[in-house]
C-alpha cells in the first residue's frame, strides 16, 4: 500500500490525461471519473489508476481531488451536482483547480468550503497537452505558503515548474488570465501580420524566419506558425471558444479593478468575430483565418493574394 495520499482526478482531457499518467506512474494511488474521454480513463486504468462511478464516490475515497476542467461553470457543476463532489465530501479533503478558471469565483467557493473544513486552492497550468504528458507543465498556486508545500510533491509530478504566487487563493487563476491574454494577443497580433503577408505578396515563411532571428523569437511564435507555414492546426491544441472563455474572464477581472483594456479589447473582439464565423473549435493558430476572411483572402495555409 502507498503511503503516499490519495488522489482524484476529474477532467482528463487533453492536460489532465497527462497530469493523471505522471501522478500514477509516480506512485500516487490515483482514481478517475469518466466524462467524455473514456478511452483516456481506460488508458490510466491500464497503467495502475481506478475509477469511481461519480465525483461524489470519488469524495468520499481519496485525500485531494484534482480539477481540469473548462471553467467557472463546470468547477461548479462538478461540485453542487447531485452526485458531485460536496455529495460525498468529508472535512480534511483538498480540491486543487487547475481549470482555468473566473478568480471571483475561486475566492467564493474558497470561503464557502473552508468553512465544512475543505481546503480549496487554485493550481491553473501554462504549455500544453505535450508538456503534460512530459510532467514539465507550470503551474501557478495561490494561497497559504504551507498547503503549497504540503501538495508540492503531488503537484511536480506533471509541473517541472511550480510559482507560488505569494497571494491568496484567487490570485492564482488571476495571474493565469494575465498569462492568457499575453499568448492570446500575441495570436491576434500574429495573424495580422500573416494576413499583412498575403497583401504584400509575400510568404509566410520569410515572416516566421524574420522574427525567428530577432528577440521576439520563442516557442509559442513557432508553434502558431506551424499552421499558416506547415499546415499543423494541432501544434498549439487549445481551441478559439476557451480563447474566448478566458479572455471573457480577463475582461470581467478588469472591469472589477477598473483597469484599461485596450490590448485585451482587440484579441476578445477578434475572438468574437471567429466564433460567429464558426470557427469555435479550431485551434489557436488558425486565428489567422479570422484575418484572412475579414481581408477576402483565401482561408488556410500558406495563403498569399
Amino acid at each position: 500500500m502507498s503511503d503516499k495520499p490519495a488522489v482524484g482526478f476529474i477532467g482528463v482531457g487533453l492536460m489532465g490525461k497527462g497530469m493523471a499518467k505522471n501522478a500514477v506512474e509516480k506512485g500516487f494511488p490515483v482514481t478517475v471519473v469518466a466524462h467524455r474521454k473514456r478511452e483516456a480513463v481506460e488508458d490510466l486504468i491500464n497503467r495502475g489508476a481506478t475509477e469511481a462511478s461519480s465525483a461524489r464516490e470519488l469524495a468520499e475515497k481519496v485525500d485531494v481531488i484534482v480539477l481540469c476542467v473548462t471553467g467557472a461553470p463546470q468547477v461548479e457543476e462538478t461540485l453542487r451536482k447531485r452526485d458531485g463532489i460536496l455529495a460525498g465530501a468529508r472535512k480534511g479533503l483538498t480540491i486543487i483547480d487547475c481549470s482555468t478558471s473566473e478568480p471571483q469565483v475561486t475566492e467564493r467557493l474558497h470561503q464557502e468550503l473552508a468553512g465544512r473544513g475543505i481546503s480549496f486552492i487554485d493550481a491553473p497550468l501554462s504549455r500544453t497537452p505535450a508538456h503534460a504528458w512530459e510532467g514539465e507543465l507550470t503551474t501557478f498556486v495561490g494561497g497559504p505558503a504551507e498547503l503549497v508545500e504540503t501538495w508540492r510533491p503531488l503537484l511536480s509530478t506533471w509541473a517541472s515548474a511550480i510559482l507560488p504566487t505569494g497571494g491568496p487563493v484567487g490570485s492564482a487563476h488571476a495571474l493565469k488570465l494575465v498569462n492568457n491574454l499575453i499568448s492570446i494577443g500575441y495570436a491576434a497580433l500574429w495573424s495580422e501580420c500573416y494576413a499583412m503577408m498575403g497583401k504584400i505578396g509575400l510568404k509566410p515563411e520569410v515572416l516566421r524566419e524574420l522574427i525567428a532571428n530577432t528577440g521576439m523569437n520563442c516557442g509559442n511564435f513557432q508553434n502558431f506558425s506551424k499552421y499558416i507555414c506547415d499546415g499543423d492546426p494541432d501544434a498549439h491544441q487549445f481551441s478559439l471558444s476557451n480563447c474566448l472563455k478566458d479572455m471573457t474572464y480577463y475582461n470581467r477581472l478588469a472591469t472589477k479593478y477598473n483597469v484599461a483594456t485596450l490590448m485585451s479589447n482587440g484579441a476578445l473582439e477578434t475572438l468574437k468575430l471567429g466564433i460567429n464565423m464558426g470557427f469555435g473549435e479550431r485551434n489557436i493558430p488558425e486565428t489567422v483565418d479570422i484575418l484572412h476572411r475579414l481581408n477576402g483572402q483565401k482561408e488556410g495555409p500558406a495563403t498569399g493574394d
